[in-house]
């Protein structure tokens, strides 16, 4: 059975060059900090038909980021590929922190599908993105597949726990569209 290390190989061996390399490198770099994530958030927040959509996707990223990088990367202490194997070729700088999971998955994942709960066409758009972000940090040899799949399903948790709050304290207010007071 082939290791992650080895599937890490394989795809350097087989798809890596030319304009993938730029291509993974630019989805990777779209997604630092999750500051794309947050500035879709809101532009959707400024819209009142989409501003739920916005709270329920910032609260997902703000929730994916806290419980990833404050609490999940800090107990597993999971080292990069990179750094456990030093053959691996990086065409970006080495990135700091801990492999497990994926930062950028974990936001990615998050904000994609706290859109897609409210706008299925959209929120698809997104979910692709996030896909291609997820498999850009594997490509570019600073995640292991596993790392990559533990961060997008954080990200879908944290959306739909998000979506769960919002609900609740909607419920909770007696207002249909959220606004307080009713």
């Amino acid at each position: 059975m082939a290791s992650e290390t080895d599937v890490l190989i394989w795809i350097q061996e087989n798809l890596s060059g030319g304009i993938m390399d730029t291509l993974m490198k630019y989805v990777s770099c779209s997604g630092d900090h999750g500051a794309i994530w947050l500035i879709i958030a809101a532009a959707l927040m400024i819209y009142k038909p989409t501003r739920e959509a916005g709270v329920v996707m910032a609260a997902a990223v703000l929730m994916g980021y806290v419980l990833n990088d404050w609490i999940i990367k800090p107990l597993v202490e999971r080292p990069r590929p990179f750094v456990e194997d030093l053959s691996l070729p990086l065409i970006i700088d080495p990135p700091g922190g801990y492999s497990f999971a994926s930062g950028h998955t974990v936001n990615a994942f998050a904000a994609a599908c706290a859109l897609f709960i409210y706008d299925r066409r959209w929120g698809s758009v997104l979910v692709a993105y996030a896909a291609l972000m997820g498999f850009s940090r594997i490509y570019l040899m600073v995640h292991y597949p596993s790392d990559v799949v533990a961060g997008a399903l954080i990200g879908i948790m944290c959306a739909v726990a998000a979506y769960k709050i919002i609900e609740y304290v909607k419920k909770r207010s007696g207002s249909p569209d959220g606004e307080a007071g009713g």
